[in-house]
Order: C-alpha cells, then sequence, then structure tokens
C-alpha cells in the first residue's frame, strides 16, 4: 500500500477538503495531519487523522518529528496550502527534510516557493518568460520605475494568494496611492502590466518531469480579475505543455503545481505569472476530463512514471468546469441570473459539479455558503 501523508496549517482554506478523494481513488491510503477545525478533515476519504497545532511554529516542530519517526513509512508527504510551504520552507534546514516534505528536487530553488519575488528572479535565471520586473526598495524613485517599466504596472506582495497582494496601478500617481496600502514592502515586485488570455494550468510532476496537466481559459472571477475564479473552460495546448515540462525540470517541481500564464497574441508569448507548488480546489475536478488526475496519481504511486498524456482528446475540444460554491455564490453577490439559471437548470450538466460525493464535505460547504450569503455568525 502505499502511504500519503496530506498536511495544512491553515483553517480557513477551503481546497484540503478534497484532495484526499484523490489520493483515494488512487488507491492510497491516506493520512492527514492537521488542526481540529482544518478544513482537511472535511471529508470521508482519509484513513488516519493526526491532530496538529494550529501555532505555525509548534505545526512545523511536529510535521519534523513525525515525519522523521515514519521516514520510512510515508511514501509521499504533501504540503497543501501556501501558509504551510512558507512556514515548512523557513523551518527546514537539512537535505533530508527537504527532499521528504518540500515540493522540490533542487535545494536551490527553495527561494520561488511562496515568493513571487522568487519566481520572477527564477525565471529570469532560467530564461522562462515571464513579465519585465524589478524588486520596489525604499529608495527607488518612480522615474527610475518609469524608465524600466511602462505604466500600467501591478504591484505584487512577496508573500500573497487568491488574488490577495496584488494591485493594479494604471498612473505614477496610482502607484504611490497603492504603495500606501502594502502591509510590507520587504521583496516587494513591480512587473510589467500584459494585456492577454488568462490561462490557468493545473499540473502534477515527478521529479521534475511533467507526468499530467490541464489548462483552461478563466470564465469567470469571484471579485475581479486578480481574485480566484468560479468558472474555467479545460482544453489541450500542447505549445504550453512544452513550457511546463521545460519549468518542471527547471525548476525541479515534484509534486502539484497550481500555475497561472498570461499570453500574449501579438508577441506569440506564453508568459508565467503565478506558480503555487501546491494542490488546489480544480485538480479534483480533472475527474470529469480525459487528463484525470487520478489516474495519473495511481500511476505515479505504482512506479510507472511515464508523460500521461492523452492523445484521443482532440486539441480543440474545451470542457467548461464550475466550482459550485465558488460561482453560486458569486452569482448571488454580482446577481448574475443568468449564471443562477445555469444551475437551476442543469446548463451544459452543471449539476454533477455539486458536492454530494461525499456528505461530510458537502454539509459543511453547504454550511459556509449559508453564513456568507446570510452573514449567519457562529
Amino acid at each position: 500500500m502505499y502511504n500519503v501523508l496530506l498536511a495544512s496549517v491553515g483553517a480557513f482554506f477551503d481546497a484540503p477538503a478534497e484532495i484526499p478523494f484523490l489520493f483515494k481513488k488512487a488507491d492510497c491510503n491516506v493520512h492527514i495531519f492537521c488542526a481540529k477545525e482544518s478544513w482537511l478533515t472535511a471529508n470521508s476519504f482519509h484513513d488516519q487523522w493526526i491532530e496538529a497545532s494550529n501555532n505555525e511554529q509548534e505545526f512545523a516542530r511536529q510535521l519534523i518529528e513525525l515525519v522523521h519517526q515514519k521516514q520510512d513509512f510515508y511514501n509521499w508527504v504533501l504540503l497543501l496550502d501556501d501558509v504551510t510551504v512558507r512556514i515548512m520552507n523557513e523551518t527546514i534546514t537539512n537535505d533530508f527534510l527537504f527532499s521528504k516534505i518540500l515540493p522540490l528536487t533542487k535545494i536551490e530553488n527553495r527561494y520561488i516557493l511562496s515568493s513571487k519575488a522568487g519566481l520572477s528572479a527564477a525565471c529570469l535565471q532560467y530564461n522562462i518568460a515571464t513579465p519585465k520586473f524589478i524588486n520596489y526598495t525604499p529608495e527607488i524613485t518612480t522615474e527610475t520605475i518609469f524608465s524600466y517599466l511602462q505604466f500600467p504596472i501591478l504591484l505584487k506582495e512577496n508573500f500573497s494568494f487568491s488574488g490577495l497582494g496584488i494591485q493594479f496601478c494604471a498612473t505614477p500617481n496610482e502607484f504611490e496611492n497603492c504603495l500606501q496600502k502594502v502591509k510590507s514592502t520587504h521583496q516587494l515586485v513591480l512587473q510589467e502590466f500584459i494585456e492577454g488570455e488568462d490561462i490557468g494550468v493545473e499540473a502534477v510532476f515527478k521529479d521534475g518531469k511533467l507526468v499530467a496537466y490541464n489548462a483552461s481559459k478563466i470564465l469567470s472571477y469571484m471579485y475581479g480579475k486578480f481574485s480566484f475564479t468560479t468558472r474555467r473552460l479545460y482544453y489541450k495546448n500542447e505549445v504550453l505543455a512544452k513550457e511546463l515540462q521545460k519549468t518542471g525540470l527547471a525548476f525541479g517541481i515534484n509534486g502539484f503545481a497550481n500555475m497561472q500564464y498570461i499570453f500574449h497574441p501579438q508577441r506569440n508569448t506564453y508568459y508565467l505569472i503565478e506558480a503555487d507548488l501546491r494542490a488546489n480546489a480544480w485538480m479534483v475536478y480533472s475527474r470529469f476530463m480525459e487528463s484525470n488526475f487520478i489516474y495519473a496519481l495511481r500511476e505515479m504511486t505504482q512506479g510507472k512514471i511515464r508523460t500521461y498524456f492523452p492523445t484521443t482528446t482532440p486539441l480543440n475540444k474545451e470542457i467548461e468546469i464550475a466550482i459550485f460554491d465558488r460561482d453560486f455564490r458569486r452569482c448571488i453577490k454580482q446577481k448574475d441570473f443568468v449564471g443562477i439559471c445555469r444551475w437551476l437548470f442543469n446548463y451544459k450538466g452543471y449539476w454533477r459539479f455539486l458536492p454530494i460525493y461525499d456528505t461530510v464535505f458537502a454539509k459543511r460547504i453547504f454550511k459556509k455558503m449559508l453564513k456568507d450569503l446570510f452573514k449567519i455568525k457562529n
């Protein structure tokens, strides 16, 4: 039996709740390591729950101790949210723990983990297309910025997720106003804003080799362009697959990757703008596509490391996917009556995206929706 340990320190991030389903369906023995209130406990697909502290430093100490104790038992340790990746990267100091816990094979590239500044620097180092950028320092002037970057630009806080910590600055004056809202200017990234097609990518790598991927056009955002997405249109893209292969080998990605690209049609270039090396909620929906991550994981855990690119899917075939709780809440908040009708009348089979495959998860997700929509307090 292939033994997997899934770890998450955050209680606010709901994506980890569905990840055990992927591994259980891939015939793995699934253990979860998290606090009682974590979303990671909200599923029916784990075999054992190991309770952890919700204090970040204590969580890191406990996880390291557990991995040392059961280093021969767990075949794969996965960190399921950005906060967990960050604190473990900051805590781990030796090669064994790095290779066992962190989602990279190349320790020299650990600076990219949960770091927008690190990702930009790595793209430059490995000749991977990314928007022009400079790192902000208090001494830098708007004249210096303007000499290197043409406005509009993006202001990105180094550690942020779900679109938080990103601001659009159309002019130098707007930049000054945006700068006042930043929580920390440490390793702040100022980046060229590129007009183009937003592309979301989920991928899984083994020792730097791309095993499976799904690419999608973004159809709906929860709040705005820099927030998380609720609807996507999935398709295959051979050019992008080659970019993923190059990036995986360069960085040494080992595990899941949640990535975002911008395609600039005039330049015919795919620009990598985000690379979070952890799972996301969309990966579970791969079961509705031919590039099903469950099949890929099953083969990986059986030692069959091969590229899992189905050849029977036409490149022009598109599959529309929506995450129920996110998209329905978006429809209510934005008064999107067409969107509400998609769910009410099973548009393109939308009912199959309802989370009724797991009663534990469904109960918690519907409770969350009610609290959000009607502002119900505990």
